[in-house]
């Protein structure tokens, strides 16, 4: 993501701030939240969605949960990637002032697919494999700034940004080992292909930006 990206996106989010306010009204009800940049995901397309409650104007609770449909069967997977699933849930407490919002959130993602022609780094040796599976977790949370004003009667805009960490873990199984090992398989200048050539742990930043659709089914 570009600096470019980031600042057009704050630069929206202070023009709306400049004819919405934020007091929602919506003490005591749910906002059903769906989340279309899911679709776009690089790796798989994923379907999230989640609901958010408020139990004041101030301050209110949101969860998600994000699948793919290779949980449920499905071919999914784009690249070096097959039989992909993944599964993605996040927690967050939002706290509302006049024009913005700032959150806590917490969330963790499971993968499991199977890898081609790759390689990785056990014991500071390159191993090249024609197939392996790859399990990968995350372990994260951070903090969140966003606004969220009405755009018609029943829909809701929800755009955020923030920062922090996120832990990940992963285990490589060689399924079927590389006849030759040499860099033939190299796959140079993926963004998304390095965290899956390690094992074990590692903690890197997070960065989140985004935009949420929140549905009013009671007004």
């Amino acid at each position: 993501m570009t600096l470019r990206t980031i600042l057009a996106f704050f630069l929206l989010l202070s023009s709306y701030s400049l004819f919405a306010q934020q007091d929602l009204g919506l003490e005591n009800q749910f906002l059903v939240k769906v989340s279309p940049l899911s679709f776009f995901e690089p790796e798989t397309i994923i379907i999230q969605g989640g609901l958010e409650y408020f139990f004041s104007n101030e301050v209110s609770i949101q969860s998600e949960l994000g699948v793919n449909g290779g949980l449920f069967g499905m071919k999914a997977g784009r690249g070096k990637n097959e039989d992909f699933r993944i599964w993605r849930s996040k927690s967050e407490l939002k706290f509302y002032s006049k024009k913005y919002y700032w959150a806590i959130d917490f969330f963790v993602v499971n993968k499991d697919f199977i890898r081609i022609d790759d390689h990785y780094t056990p014991f500071k040796r390159e191993i090249h494999y024609n197939r392996a599976r790859i399990e990968f977790q995350v372990f994260g949370g951070g903090l969140k700034f966003g606004k969220q004003l009405f755009i018609s009667k029943n829909l809701v805009m929800d755009m955020y940004g923030g920062l922090g960490i996120r832990s990940r873990y992963r285990d490589v199984e060689v399924l079927e080992l590389a006849k030759f090992q040499n860099r033939e398989f190299f796959e140079i200048g993926n963004p998304f292909a390095e965290r899956y050539r390690f094992t074990g742990w590692d903690a890197v930043p997070q960065l989140s930006l985004g935009m949420k659709v929140g549905i009013l089914t009671t007004k």
